[in-house]
């Protein structure tokens, strides 16, 4: 089953094959009214022909015209058939090899990787049915206190599947540098060096959510800091852990407005996710916008699942984001879909 690039490339594919499919038709019909205008000039023009004469040329310039373009009429329609089908093999031979049509042949990549400013919510990873929560069994969760409520509230069983490394006032920064850093409350583990700890997991695929620690101050240059070292960051897991384990970066989540840290505003978050949903795709990542299930419709934080310092989360939107993440994976045959969804398969 195709990946989740793939299945991008697929759509842009089908896209230009319906284009083409279009081009194609108008070709014809043009011929056609031209073939039929040429023939009315041919009849109407010739002098001092009476009603049994034009209409017996009418007739052979029909069957003339007929035998050389193709007409949509009913008594034409192989014809018309024919020269279609003929047609992109034509087009096809002009426009050069790369522009192979209908066929399962490797084609030029169409996902445009330099795009500036995309929007995060049209690079993330779509509902794409719903597995069980063994899916987390050799899942790591990398993150800074937001995360570490897997831990602490009792309200998701993320924290029973899912190996949960959150930190507390840790950025990119700290995972590149290989910090020793504290787990926090609910892990039941000592200080550790935050890198190694997620390698030495061996996870088969990894979630990412960090940003909270490291936009505090209200500057590009922390702004850039923290890009650069995202950047950095996701290139030493994917050399650590290889093609084959799957990395998703999380948006950094909403805030409630008017909270005390002066980086952390509507706008700026946004402007981030945009750079970090790129920055995914171009490194064969995914994105994951946790937005659509946290972010009211002004795209500030929902007040219900707020904690009182309206950064961080209350106990009722764990449960939520579970969810989310259960249904808005990359599709795989051996994930473990429940009864029900799309991709269900009865164990045989």
């Amino acid at each position: 089953m195709p990946t989740y690039r793939e299945f991008r490339e697929q759509v842009r594919r089908r896209k230009r094959k319906r284009a083409l499919r279009r081009a194609l038709i108008f070709v014809v019909v043009v011929a056609v009214v031209l073939a039929a205008a040429y023939g009315a000039i041919r009849l109407f023009g010739l002098p001092g022909a009476d009603k049994s004469q034009s209409t017996a040329q009418s007739e052979s310039t029909a069957q003339s015209t007929s035998q050389s373009q193709p007409v949509p009429e009913s008594g034409s329609t192989s014809q018309s058939e024919s020269t279609s089908q003929s047609q992109p093999a034509a087009s096809l031979a002009a426009q050069g090899e790369n522009a192979a049509w209908d066929t399962m042949q490797p084609l030029e990549k169409t996902l445009d990787q330099t795009v500036n400013s995309p929007d995060f919510r049209l690079l993330a990873v779509p509902e794409n049915g719903q597995v069980d929560m063994k899916y987390f069994d050799r899942t790591a969760i990398l993150g800074d206190s937001v995360s570490q409520g897997w831990n602490v509230f009792g309200t998701s069983d993320m924290k029973e599947h899912a190996f949960v490394c959150a930190y507390k006032n840790i950025g990119p920064s700290q995972v590149v540098n290989n910090e020793v850093a504290d787990p926090g409350d609910g892990s039941g583990r000592e200080p550790e060096a935050i890198f190694d700890t997620i390698i030495n997991s061996n996870p088969k695929r990894l979630y990412i959510l960090l940003g909270t620690n490291a936009l505090v101050r209200n500057d590009d240059a922390a702004e850039q800091s923290y890009l650069a070292y995202y950047s950095q960051m996701l290139d030493k897991f994917r050399e650590a852990l290889g093609s084959e384990v799957a990395i998703y970066v999380q948006s950094v989540t909403p805030v409630r407005p008017g909270v005390s840290q002066p980086g952390l505003y509507r706008e700026r978050i946004q402007r981030v996710n945009n750079e970090l949903a790129k920055m995914a795709v171009e490194k064969g990542c995914y994105f994951i916008n946790l937005h659509d299930v946290l972010a009211d419709e002004n795209g500030d934080l929902r007040e219900d699942l707020a904690a009182a310092d309206g950064v961080h989360l209350n106990e009722k939107a764990y449960p939520l984001l579970r969810d989310y993440l259960t249904t808005h994976t990359v599709y795989n045959p051996e994930n473990p879909y429940l009864e029900g969804s799309p991709y269900y398969k009865a164990a045989e």
